[in-house]
């Protein structure tokens, strides 16, 4: 796993009606201007992961929930 892997705060799962990104301390969807983030496509999943993940390491905290 790349070092920077290790601290993401947020993975993908499966769900009913596609993927669903949440926060990995919690298990709760991720939250994105009040939507959660659930029902996405693997590659919207992905993407918003990754989005998510960069913005926490850079210390960004206008995407955590409240």
């Amino acid at each position: 796993m790349p070092d920077e892997r290790k601290n993401d705060r947020y993975g993908l799962r499966r769900d009913p009606a596609g993927w669903t990104v949440y926060v990995i301390w919690t298990t709760e969807p991720a939250i994105v201007g009040g939507v959660a983030q659930t029902g996405l496509s693997e590659d919207d999943a992905r993407h918003m992961a990754g989005l998510l993940n960069t913005q926490s390491r850079r210390g960004d905290s206008s995407m955590r929930r409240s």
